[in-house]
């Protein structure tokens, strides 16, 4: 078969496969939150399956574990995030309120030491910028309602995808074996190697970013709690739950605490000083040390490209796209860089190809 026809033959194959994606979109959720959790686990059932232990068993351990772990989570954390969550739901509106009123007499100040055309200046640029936040706030709500991320089917979630984990783990070398049994012969070595590598790429992004995370979490809400802001857990909570986005859970949790900071200290620029100093600290502390160390350039990707690779991923396929994005571009990346590498080698680059020559090349 020529290079062209198998150039052919793949790209309609992929098209199809998204455009089945794309269909079945409703429905993925809980089959890839369940491929997500097979995937980090995996190793320790090659773990116990190294030490005797069937696989089948193995994995049977790990979700009775996992289940034991949750609801000791549940039952020693639940009731205090709990109460946390109701007390800042109810407390938030009287915090924003106080906030904006703080807000407003520092605005003030600062106003009262302008020429009165650098105010009609400041006030008309405010107005615009609120206007246009506005507008992005209330186009992500509704992107992420139509997407799917707050009216989830947490009970086909909860039912299904723990049947879903269980037999990809239990099966998953059997797949492996099934998916190399069908790679076309002729690329086979090829396509193990850029596997290995994309392999490689996302278990060290994925599992390092949710320690990440969670160091992160932590890291906030003991800082925010000790600097005597209230609901400093559960805002750090937040803050690390969105760290896997980068810069956006500590902008989002910096932003939170300075307003329910402002709403309960007014402008104590002491205690406001003490809050900005951990979101700084921990900001430090995780681009220096924990970030570097756990998860490095596993990826190769560029924040900026991870970030919009979450974006693309929640306006095209809701919720799950964002679950899938970062390893799609990870895998994206690894066969980039492989392509760019074959066409540096390449007669295209070099200038020693003629125009009959371009098949065998290719190939």
């Amino acid at each position: 078969m020529s290079a062209r026809r198998q150039l052919a033959f793949w790209a309609g194959a992929i098209s199809l496969f998204v455009l089945l994606l794309w269909a079945l979109k409703p429905v993925l959720l809980p089959f890839v939150v369940g491929m997500a959790i097979a995937y980090l686990f995996d190793p320790l059932v090659d773990w116990f399956e190294r030490r005797g232990i069937g696989r089948a068993f193995g994995t049977l351990i790990i979700m009775v574990g996992g289940v034991l772990v949750t609801l000791i989570a549940a039952v020693a954390l639940f009731p205090l995030i709990r109460d946390q969550v109701v007390a800042l739901s109810q407390s938030l509106p009287d915090l924003i309120d106080r906030a904006q009123s703080a807000g407003r007499e520092l605005v003030d100040q600062l106003m009262s030491m302008l020429t009165r055309q650098q105010r009609t200046a400041v006030s008309t640029g405010l107005s615009e910028v609120g206007k246009s936040s506005v507008a992005i706030i209330g186009d992500l709500v509704s992107r992420v309602w139509s997407g799917g991320l707050v009216v989830v089917d947490f009970v086909s979630i909860m039912l299904i995808t723990p049947v879903v984990v269980f037999y990809l783990l239990r099966d998953w070398e059997k797949m492996l074996a099934t998916i190399d049994g069908w790679l076309p012969r002729q690329h086979v070595a090829v396509i193990r190697e850029q596997a290995h590598l994309i392999d490689r790429a996302l278990a060290g992004f994925v599992r390092g970013q949710l320690l990440v995370c969670l160091i992160s979490g932590v890291l906030y809400a003991v800082g925010w709690t000790l600097a005597g802001l209230n609901f400093g857990l559960i805002i750090g909570l937040i803050a690390g739950f969105l760290a896997f986005i980068p810069y956006v859970g500590g902008l989002v949790g910096l932003t939170l605490a300075l307003t329910v900071g402002v709403g309960a200290f007014g402008l104590d620029w002491i205690r406001l000083g003490a809050i900005f100093g951990v979101y700084l600290l921990v900001q430090g502390l995780e681009g220096t040390v924990v970030q570097p160390r756990l998860v490095g350039r596993s990826v190769g990707l560029h924040d900026l490209w991870i970030i919009f690779a979450l974006l693309a991923g929640g306006a095209l396929f809701g919720f799950v796209g964002v679950l899938v994005a970062v390893p799609t571009a990870a895998a994206i990346g690894v066969l980039v860089r492989f392509a760019l590498h074959r066409y540096l080698v390449s007669g295209y680059y070099s200038g020693r190809i003629s125009t009959g020559e371009g098949g065998d090349d290719a190939g």
